[in-house]
């Protein structure tokens, strides 16, 4: 059986049940890709090599695979501040990482730890482990995404919406924010509105402690595709059906 994986176009409920159950399968099916095994080998191979974290960031295809695995790989645009944020020391509360309301940078920063071990947390055999798992599932979140953009970040909210304390956890990130305003049926304009005011709208909406619950955050996702569809189905169902598997 062929390892390619083919993704087309479909309905979002559908990408999104199809997903649910072939995600394991369908990981190891992109983990064993050449090309994806071709970034994974050379991240494995390079990494020990490098004798520090400037040398890490001069080498281009070394640095993007790190970004695509710590999930900033579309922010190459920012390497300025990529790379402050990522080198800065977690315990500094006037560090970058923890200034940015984007949570990304701190999450990738505490994984990383270049700011306190330099080369050393991310040369462990165990952080390369992780890093090239996430590599995979990031290149799959991508290919899942060109069925249907909403998807991945249906999967992203079952995979979070556990963590959440709070309605200010939903606005620090970029992807529950847009979820969850979606699924409850929030303006894009309450963005203009104050952090608290806006925090005040999703809690009237949305009793945060039922984002522990499996069966309502699979609900609120299933809600949030069904808004957000940007599939145009017009000429039967052939033309969105997927095999995962070709």
């Amino acid at each position: 059986m062929s390892n390619s994986i083919v993704f087309y176009k479909m309905p979002a409920l559908a990408a999104y049940q199809l997903a649910l159950k072939q995600s394991d399968t369908a990981l190891e099916k992109m983990a064993a890709r050449k090309d994806v095994k071709a970034e994974v080998n050379y991240f494995r191979d390079k990494i020990q090599s490098v004798k520090s974290v400037d040398d890490l960031f001069k080498d281009r295809r070394l640095t993007q695979f790190v970004l695509n695995a710590v999930d900033l790989g579309k922010e190459t645009d920012k390497m300025g501040l990529i790379r402050k944020a990522l080198t800065q020391k977690a315990e500094d509360s006037d560090a970058l990482m923890n200034r940015l309301t984007d949570k990304r940078y701190k999450a990738a920063a505490s994984l990383l730890q270049f700011g306190e071990k330099g080369l050393g947390q991310i040369q462990r055999e165990s952080t390369k482990d992780d890093l090239a798992e996430l590599y995979v599932k990031s290149r799959y979140n991508d290919g899942l995404a060109t069925q249907n953009s909403a998807v991945p970040l249906a999967l992203y909210l079952k995979d979070n919406a556990a963590s959440v304390k709070n309605a200010y956890d939903i606005l620090g990130d970029q992807r529950l924010r847009h979820v969850v305003t979606t699924a409850l049926g929030l303006p894009l304009e309450i963005a203009n509105q104050s952090v608290e005011a806006q925090a005040a709208a999703i809690e009237k909406r949305l009793k945060v402690s039922d984002l522990g619950d499996p069966k309502f955050v699979d609900k609120m996702a299933k809600r949030f595709l069904m808004l957000s569809d940007d599939t145009s189905v017009s000429a039967g169902p052939e033309q969105w059906k997927l095999n995962l598997f070709a």
